[in-house]
């Protein structure tokens, strides 16, 4: 489904059509819960640049304000092409607490997504050795709404607008970690509500958990550290995603190159700069999955992030 709408969306259709196309993603005229808009397709940016994109326990796990950004252009080229932006703060004001926001906005064709979500974390220290257990709540609404701009037909049809007055839908996700200097264990669910709906829609491809495991190793010299890591994703009503890779810090973590292989059988590459801890720049280019290589491009992905009064 996720792969028809993607191709279909761009295209100039009627209202009634494109209603029809885009009706799985959520009820119509009611103020609900259980129905998540966690898309499967994450920011590639989630598994070493900002892990608080997947995990609300990684709110504030370092010190001072972080703020990140990330801008996705998929299938360039193609008219109506998906477009995503995300923008995540987060702030260790101390006590063990953390807070955080996410702002996600993803366009595709006549269909735009909003997502806006508020975290609260709480790092618990285990011992004097920088062992600590992170769990994280976040709360957030998300509203789906058609571009009636792109409507070949009667743009005063009812049906647009009642498509559009719908109310948000109200999510929380939860997440819980485990660090130390060298490890990082992760798990998150995705709208927990979803899991008590019963009534809930038939809609597919969203993130329903996330779960990762990486090892950091640490080296003198060029090389300051590689870490492998290995991630598991489960998608509603699709199989579950794999992918592993690894990130290489060189030159006292001025500069780093990052990999990940999926067994959709796509491939992201990144490389990045950091300015003295304080202030970066990211940039990736996902292949796509074996399915649709021979029709479209791949992903470009570029993430900023800034550190304020963080401990060096």
């Amino acid at each position: 489904m996720k792969i028809l709408l993607k191709f279909l969306l761009p295209c100039r259709v009627s209202a009634i059509a494109a209603l029809l196309l885009t009706g799985v993603f959520m009820k119509v005229n009611a103020q609900y819960f259980g129905n998540s808009s966690q898309v499967s397709d994450p920011f590639e940016s989630q598994y070493f640049t900002n892990r608080y994109l997947a995990n609300p326990s990684m709110a504030g796990i370092d010190s001072g304000l972080t703020l990140n950004a990330a801008y996705r252009q998929q299938y360039s080229g193609m008219p109506g092409a998906p477009v995503t932006g995300a923008f995540t703060a987060d702030y260790n004001p101390g006590k063990r607490v953390g807070v955080g926001l996410i702002a996600y906005n993803d366009k595709a064709g006549l269909i735009n997504r909003t997502r806006f979500a508020l975290t609260y974390a709480y790092h618990l220290p285990l011992n004097r050795f920088d062992q600590q257990l992170h769990f994280g709540l976040s709360a957030a609404f998300a509203h789906t709404s058609l571009d009636p701009k792109g409507i070949t037909g009667d743009q005063t049809d009812p049906a647009i607008a009642q498509f559009n007055a719908r109310k948000n839908t109200f999510e929380v996700d939860y997440g819980m970690a485990y660090t130390d200097p060298h490890i990082t264990l992760q798990a998150s669910l995705f709208n927990v509500l979803g899991y008590a709906e019963k009534s809930g829609n038939n809609t597919s491809d969203i993130s329903t958990f996330y779960a990762a495991a990486a090892y950091k190793f640490n080296f003198e010299g060029t090389v300051n550290s590689i870490e492998p890591e290995a991630t598991f994703q489960g998608v509603k009503k699709y199989n579950s995603l794999l992918n592993v890779g690894a990130n290489l810090i060189l030159l006292h973590r001025i500069l780093n190159f990052t990999a990940m292989m999926g067994t959709q059988g796509n491939v992201s590459l990144g490389t990045g700069v950091t300015y003295k801890n304080l202030l970066g720049l990211q940039l990736f280019y996902l292949t796509q999955t074996t399915q649709v290589r021979n029709y479209t491009n791949g992903n470009f992905e570029m993430a900023l992030w800034l550190f304020i009064a963080r401990k060096k």
